[in-house]
Order: structure tokens, then sequence, then C-alpha cells
């Protein structure tokens, strides 16, 4: 079999999602429609199309991105049950279960379909810079991105991986991640969140010259913890393809989950996670972030509940017990 490179990946899998765009629009006489929370650009938001596109490709349901300025703001409308699906990281996931962290109110009414794969993600600065570790922030620009947003609680995890708050630093409104980028890539920013294997770290580094992840120490862990609880500390190796990667490095890591309203019917949600298990190959053919994607993992043991119709096709696959 021939190794394909990231980048090659890439350039593949944009190339199918294009050609399954059409799909669903042979198909959506008839189909069940589903929407699927998101955001526009980065990391979620790669990943929300290819779900979509992989769900309407492998079953008779339609799924449409319902694109949202944050995970929280959908996390909201999902509880609601004015979408049936959502993704998110396991730190905002649980946050919105528990009514703590980025969240005011528990969202009572999720229920966990897949888990999915590591998400491993850090800032970034251009290698050319003087900002070697988080330390090195002090009295730089960073994103201030809207108060209990994920983008917020990212940035202060990686803070105080460098022992800093915002105090420390000289803060720059952000409102989403795709402005993020932009910032970063005028300058007046000093440092970006970024996924390892994103999109994202292809267009900023196209545009900057060689970046790379800063390291996030081991001593720091429990820090960082306090803002993304469920996170550890991943190591990654030096990578030529992957931008950011130079050398290697340590990165956070949590799980990115996929979950659903409560109400949504059993054998819709059995559907939704055959379609993925089924789709391993165009999942991995659209981004390095499915690098990882093990569908053997799909039903991996949480504290957050699973939707019954996933518990279902787990058992009947003998995934779980």
């Amino acid at each position: 079999m021939t190794h394909q490179s990231p980048a090659r990946k890439l350039r593949l899998g944009a190339r199918l999602l294009a050609t399954a765009a059409l799909l669903p629009l042979g198909a959506a006489a008839g189909a069940q429609t589903l929407g699927i929370g998101t955001t526009q650009g980065g990391a979620t938001g790669q990943i929300g199309t290819a779900l979509a596109q992989v769900i309407s490709m492998n079953s008779d349901l339609q799924v449409i991105p319902q694109i949202s300025a944050n995970t929280s703001q959908y996390i909201v409308l999902l509880d609601q049950g004015k979408v049936e699906l959502g993704i998110a990281n396991y730190p905002q996931t649980y946050y919105a279960m528990t009514g703590t962290g980025m969240s005011s109110e528990p969202a009572e009414n999720l229920r966990l379909v897949a888990t999915m794969m590591p998400f491993n993600a850090a800032l970034v600065a251009p290698e050319s810079g003087e900002i070697k570790s988080y330390a090195d922030i002090k009295g730089h620009t960073v994103p201030r991105y809207p108060e209990n947003s994920l983008g917020d609680f990212v940035v202060q995890a990686a803070l105080a991986a460098g022992g800093l708050t915002y105090d420390d630093v000289t803060s720059v409104p952000i409102a989403n991640f795709p402005q993020q980028y932009e910032a970063f890539k005028d300058g007046r920013i000093d440092v970006s969140i970024a996924a390892v294997g994103s999109q994202a770290t292809f267009d900023l580094e196209a545009a900057l010259g060689d970046i790379q992840f800063l390291p996030v120490p081991d001593d720091k862990l429990a820090d960082v913890q306090s803002f993304l609880p469920g996170s550890y500390i991943s190591p990654v190796e030096a990578s030529e393809d992957i931008p950011g990667l130079d050398e290697a490095t340590a990165v956070f890591a949590y799980d990115y989950l996929l979950f659903a309203n409560a109400g949504v019917p059993d054998e819709q949600i059995t559907k939704v996670v055959s379609a993925m298990y089924e789709g391993v190959e165009f999942l991995k053919g659209t981004s390095p972030l499915w690098e990882t994607f093990d569908p053997a993992g799909m039903g991996k043991k949480a504290d957050i509940p699973y939707h019954p119709g996933a518990i279902a096709f787990y058992k009947e696959k003998g995934l779980i017990d």
C-alpha cells in the first residue's frame, strides 16, 4: 500500500468532499434530515463537514452542517432539541453537561454518540520569532475570545502552562477562530491556537513561513486541567509534512466527541454510528485530523452517558459489553 503524506491527504480529502457533496442531493427525496452543529473553518469545521458527508453517503440520512460562531452556541440549541447532532472536545462537553466552567446551566439532554479521536492542539508561534515556550509569551499579544468560550479556556490553559494569566499579556479581542488566524497572519497577535494537522496550520505556514507548536511542560498538567478537564499531555514526533512540527514537542490532548440530543430516535443514531464505522477510509482521507481515528474505540468508556442507539450498535459489534 502506498504511503500518503498528510499534505496529499488534505488535497485528496478536498476532492473527496467536493465529490461527496453531490451525493446527498440525489438522495434527498424522502431522506430524514439531521442538523450537525459545527463552526466555520478550523478543525471543528473540518470534522463537522467530514461527518456530514460520510453519514449522508453511507445511510438514508441527510446530515447538514449548522454553523455557529462557536461551540457554546450550538450546544444550547442541541440541548433544546433544535439541532440533532453536535461535535465538541471532552472538556467543553463535560462543562456543558455539568453546568460548570464554560456553561452556566447543565445541558441535561446531551448524549454521547461516539468518541472519535484524540484532539491535539496548542499555541503556535513563528519559528523565527523569540517565543519558544509558554513563559516567553509574557508581554506579548494573545487572542482574547469571548468569556467562557472554548477559545477563552484554551488560551487561559496555555497561559497557565507558562505560569501566566491575562494580566501578563496584551489581549486582542477575537470573535472566532477564522478571525484569529487572520489576526495572526497580520501580526496583530503573536501566537495562535491551532490543531495538529489542521488545514489552518497549512494556511498559516504558507502565509508566515515556518511555525512551531510550543511545548507544554509536564509539570504544568494540573494547571492546564484546571481549565481543560480530561486533558492530558501528548508527545508528538517531528514531521516534515505537518506544519508546526519541525521539532518534536508536547501538546494538549483531549478526546473529540460526537453527541446528540437525547430525543433523537434510537434507529437514527444507530445509522449514524454505523455510517461512521463503515466510512473509516473516507474519514481518514479528508484530513490528518482523522489519522488516529479507530472505529474500535468509538464506544470508549466515558463519564458522559451514551445514547441508547449508539449502545445498541456497539454491543452488536462487540465493541462494548
